[in-house]
C-alpha cells in the first residue's frame, strides 16, 4: 500500500505545536471541549506517504509448526524523537487480528494508518492462529468462512480448514454480551486430533515468542528506534510479558487489558473466585453478533449491522489466551500437564524438568521485572464497556509498583474501540503530545 507522497524534510518531534488543548493530568479526564479543540485544530496533519508489507515467520515450538504474521507500515518521511525513529507496536484485540489496525469496521483507515501518515512506523502483530492463511484475498480475512466454523489456523502450511470432526461444540446458555469471559458457544479440539496437538503446543510462552520473532524482523535496528507498545484490549495481556524478551521504551494505552495478575485482582475485588478454577483450557470462544453488540450499543441498529459486516473479516473467536490473561490457574495447570504428558513433546522441552516447564506456563500472567525500566501510559474512555475507570484504577494498584512510572488518563464519552475517524484522531493526537512532553524519554 502506498499513499500520496508529501514534500518536506524529515520531521523532528521537538517542537510542540501551538494548541489550546492540554493533556489531562494524571487520573484526569479530557473533556468534550478539549475533544472538539483537537478535532478542529489540525495539530497533527498528514505528513508522509507509507508502504505496507506483510511478513510471515515460520518457527517450531513444542514439536509443532507455527507461523507468526506481522504487518508493517513504514512512512517515507519518518517522525523522530531525540534522533530516533518512532515505532508503535500494536498487539491485536481478543477477537480481531493485525489488519484491524489498518482498517476500521467502517471500512476506513485504522489507527495504524493514521500514525503512519504522521511519520510513525506501525508494527501490527497478529497472535498465532488468528491469520486465515486460506483466504483468497491474501490479507488473512475470515470473511469467506462462517463464524460457527472458524478455528485457529496456526501454520501457513495448513492446506484446508479444520473439519467439524476435529472439534466439539458446547453451548453454555450464556450471552457473549453478558460477560467479557463467557460466550454462548465454545469449541474444543477432539482428543487425539492434530488440532488438539497444535492447541496444546500453543502455550502462552509461544504467543510471546511469536511476537518477539516478529519484532526482530520488523525493527532491524533497535538502537535507533523509540519503540512503544500498544496492546489493544486483550493485546495488553501479551505485550506486558513480551517486555521480558523485547523491552520497549514505553507503553501507550488505549483500551488496554493488563496482566493476568491484575485481572485476578479485579475478579477478587468483585468477590469472584470461580474463574481461577474455570474449565477453559484449549477453549475457542465464538465472539458473535451478541458480543459485538456489547461494544456498539451507542450506535443505531443500521450502523451496527453495517459495522458487523466489516467486523466479519476478523477471526471473531478467542483461542487459548483466556487462561493466561485471566490467570485461570486451573486451566493453565491442565494445559501444562496435558502437554507434558503428550507423546509429541520433544525431549529438549523436558530437559529442565517438570517444575520449570509448569513455571513457564504460569509466568506470562505476571508483570516482568523489565517493567521497572519502562513508563506506562494507560488511556481509556469513560464509557469503556469492559475497562471502565474503576477497572483501570484497580489495574493500576497492581501494576504501578512494577513500572518505572505510571500515568492514567481518560477521554470523556469515548468507548472501548476506536471505531471512528474522530476517535482515532483524538487518541492519536494525545499519544503524539505525550511523546512530545517527554513522558517516554
Amino acid at each position: 500500500m502506498r499513499r500520496k507522497a508529501f514534500t518536506g524534510a524529515v520531521l523532528l518531534l521537538a517542537c510542540v505545536p501551538a494548541a489550546a488543548w492540554e493533556l489531562p493530568p494524571d487520573n484526569g479526564t479530557l473533556g468534550r471541549d478539549a475533544i472538539r479543540e483537537i478535532l478542529a485544530s489540525g495539530d497533527y496533519p498528514e505528513t508522509s506517504s507509507f508502504t505496507q508489507r506483510i511478513e510471515f515467520i515460520d518457527f517450531t515450538a513444542h514439536g509443532q509448526r507455527f507461523t507468526q504474521v506481522v504487518v508493517i507500515l513504514t512512512p517515507d518521511r519518518p517522525r523522530l524523537r531525540n534522533g530516533r525513529t518512532l515505532v508503535v507496536v500494536g498487539g491485536e484485540p481478543g477477537s480481531e487480528y493485525g489488519m484491524d489496525f489498518v482498517w476500521t469496521v467502517e471500512g476506513k483507515e485504522g489507527p495504524g494508518v493514521w500514525l503512519a501518515t504522521r511519520g510513525v512506523t506501525f508494527v501490527a502483530l497478529t497472535r498465532i492462529g488468528r491469520w486465515n492463511f486460506l483466504a483468497s484475498s491474501g490479507d488473512g480475512s475470515w470473511a469467506e468462512m462462517p463464524v460457527g466454523e472458524r478455528m485457529p489456523i496456526f501454520s501457513r502450511a495448513q492446506q484446508a480448514p479444520w473439519r467439524a470432526s476435529d472439534y466439539e461444540v458446547r453451548r453454555t446458555g450464556a450471552s457473549g454480551a453478558a460477560s467479557a469471559s463467557v460466550s454462548a458457544v465454545a469449541r474444543y479440539p477432539k482428543k487425539g486430533s492434530a488440532l488438539e496437538q497444535q492447541m496444546l503446543a500453543a502455550t502462552p510462552r509461544v504467543f510471546v515468542e511469536g511476537y518477539r520473532l516478529a519484532l526482530e524482523k520488523a525493527i532491524p535496528d533497535r538502537s535507533r528506534a523509540v519503540v512503544l507498545f500498544w496492546g489493544m484490549s486483550t493485546g495488553g495481556a501479551f505485550l506486558y510479558p513480551l517486555a521480558k524478551h523485547y523491552r520497549p521504551d514505553g507503553f501507550l494505552g488505549w483500551g488496554t487489558s493488563s496482566t493476568g495478575l491484575a485481572y485476578l485482582n479485579n475478579r477478587a475485588l468483585a468477590g469472584n473466585f470461580a474463574e481461577v478454577y474455570g474449565i477453559n483450557a484449549l477453549r475457542v470462544r465464538e465472539r458473535g453478533l451478541d458480543d459485538f453488540e456489547l461494544y456498539t450499543r451507542h450506535v443505531d441498529a443500521e450502523t451496527r449491522a453495517r459495522w458487523w459486516q466489516g467486523a466479519l473479516k476478523s477471526p471473531r473467536f478467542k483461542s487459548t489466551e483466556d487462561a493466561v490473561m485471566q490467570f485461570g490457574a486451573g486451566a493453565l495447570t491442565e494445559h501444562g500437564i496435558r502437554l507434558w504428558q503428550s507423546a509429541f513433546l520433544p525431549a529438549a522441552d523436558r530437559a529442565k524438568g517438570f517444575a520449570a516447564f509448569m513455571q513457564a506456563m504460569i509466568e506470562p500472567s505476571y508483570p516482568p521485572a523489565e517493567l521497572k525500566q519502562t513508563p506506562i501510559l494507560d488511556l481509556n474512555g469513560t464509557e469503556d464497556e469492559v475497562l471502565p475507570p474503576a477497572v483501570v484504577d484497580a489495574n493500576r494498584t497492581v501494576m504501578e509498583p512494577y513500572a518505572k512510572k505510571y500515568r492514567v488518563g481518560r477521554v470523556e464519552g469515548f468507548h472501548h474501540y476506536l471505531f471512528t475517524q474522530d476517535s482515532i484522531t483524538v487518541v492519536g493526537s494525545l499519544w503524539l503530545r505525550f511523546i512530545e512532553s517527554g513522558f517516554f524519554d
